[in-house]
């Protein structure tokens, strides 16, 4: 079997020139562009199309299904990305233009290059070689692509829709990968990051209702004075720091790669645990790590200067550690805030199953990369953000839900949800070849 990596640049250009952008408005979807990306993938990959039985599922999510033969007894396989892109902002940021996906520097350039179409794009070349090649699985193969995963689903998401109809059809997944995760360079040594586990997800709204009037006769505190302290109470007054499970995995398995005191405190997190707390809570990434996290992020009071405000509201974003759930974090929320401040959940869940690491497709992922990266050291991780894969761990009863992609990442990467998003072009082969040997070793796993 042989790659063609300017073949898959050129299917991945093709991809990020579609602008699939998500909204928190279902019916500001541009369905049309969906479609067009969909008849793209149709064009670009014939015999994916001619021997998967693909639906369009909720408004143009997509679902194809590969029925193996069964013979390995294995249960099916999932492979999940989601179609649309954050929005581009403004262009003249942009180095090259978002959805032209020029080619330059060595890079691909543009919204969705990196989060998530490479993902598409990975999964139905390895696809396509291995059917050109006579591949037949001796299991099932589902391929699910949603389209609001950006907006965290939003009114409809996607690929809890995706999720429910796999359900109604009695479908137990043996292994499912989504984005994220992938292979970088550490002190010279090859490392692995994969993410068995990420956290919850919760927006709230905080709002103050008051009279109003002249701003020339303002009131001792005003409805947005007190939603404003409202914001510092928040910050104040975080739910506490603590050690779960995958963070201590995670923490041992980052030690030999953490210079000086913080890497000989993570070989040992709970007995080091003391220590460890202010280190944690100085360190962004570490205190996003320890704790269930409340970003204060929207605010909006009067529309004119002069006005005091009948209505202000302050919006915040929480991030759950496993074991937290989104009512007991309301509960905390309504404890904090000033007398008047109403509390209301605009939209959460919590935080999905804990996959473990001790599975066969952990195993069969961890022997791949042992084997086109030789001494590589796999790091099971806690996503800090949010994918479409937490739809799908109910449906694996053996916890095999994985973010995991076959991408090297490196000063070449960057950008995604930022302007200039871009991909080095040469990975791509490694990526798909990931896939190539995911699919054709999963059976024996």
């Amino acid at each position: 079997m042989q790659y063609d990596n300017e073949l898959f640049v050129k299917h991945l250009q093709g991809m990020v020139q579609i602008p699939t952008v998500s909204s928190v408005d279902p019916d500001k979807i541009d369905k049309d562009a969906f479609l067009r990306l969909h008849k793209y993938l149709e064009e670009t990959y014939p015999l994916v199309h001619k021997t998967f039985e693909k639906e369009v599922i909720g408004r143009v999510g997509l679902l194809y299904h590969w029925k193996g033969t069964g013979k390995s007894g294995k249960e099916p396989l999932l492979l999940t990305a989601h179609q649309d892109v954050v929005p581009e902002g403004d262009h003249s940021m942009w180095k090259y233009p978002p959805y032209e996906g020029v080619v330059a520097d060595g890079c691909l350039w543009g919204r969705g290059s990196t989060d998530s179409k490479c993902n598409i794009q990975a999964y139905l070349d390895a696809l396509e070689l291995l059917i050109a090649d006579g591949f037949v699985p001796d299991y099932d193969i589902y391929l699910a692509f949603g389209y609001n995963e950006e907006i965290m689903g939003g009114p409809e998401a996607a690929a809890g829709i995706l999720s429910e109809e796999l359900k109604k059809r009695g479908v137990t997944l043996g292994m499912a990968v989504d984005e994220c995760g992938g292979v970088s360079q550490r002190d010279g040594k090859w490392v692995a990051e994969i993410y068995p586990c990420e956290k919850g997800y919760a927006d709230f709204e905080f709002s103050m209702e008051d009279p109003g009037g002249h701003s020339a006769q303002p009131p001792e505190h005003s409805a947005l004075g007190v939603i404003g302290h409202t914001a510092w109470l928040i910050e104040q007054n975080p739910l506490p720091q603590k050690l779960t499970a995958p963070v201590i995995q995670q923490m041992k398995a980052m030690a030999p790669f953490t210079p000086g005191e913080l890497g000989e405190l993570f070989q040992d997190p709970e007995a080091n645990w003391e220590k460890l707390k202010p280190l944690c809570a100085a360190n962004k990434q570490l205190n996003a790590m320890t704790r269930t996290t409340t970003a204060v992020t929207m605010c909006k009071g009067s529309d004119q200067a002069n006005i005091l405000p009948e209505r202000a509201t302050l919006i915040t974003n929480s991030r759950l550690l496993p074991g937290d759930t989104v009512e007991e974090l309301q509960k905390h929320l309504e404890s904090i805030v000033p007398e008047g401040v109403k509390v209301r959940l605009v939209k959460g869940h919590n935080p999905p199953e804990v996959s473990s690491i001790d599975t066969p497709g952990y195993r069969l992922m961890k022997s791949i990369m042992e084997e086109k990266y030789p001494g590589i050291t796999f790091i099971p991780a806690m996503l800090l953000g949010g994918t479409d894969s937490r739809y799908y761990c109910s449906l694996s009863p053996s916890h095999s839900v994985y973010r995991f992609t076959g991408l090297k990442s490196d000063s070449r990467w960057g950008g995604a949800h930022q302007v200039n998003e871009h991909i080095a072009c040469d990975i791509l082969t490694d990526n798909v070849d990931f896939y190539v040997r995911l699919l054709k070793g999963y059976a024996n796993a």
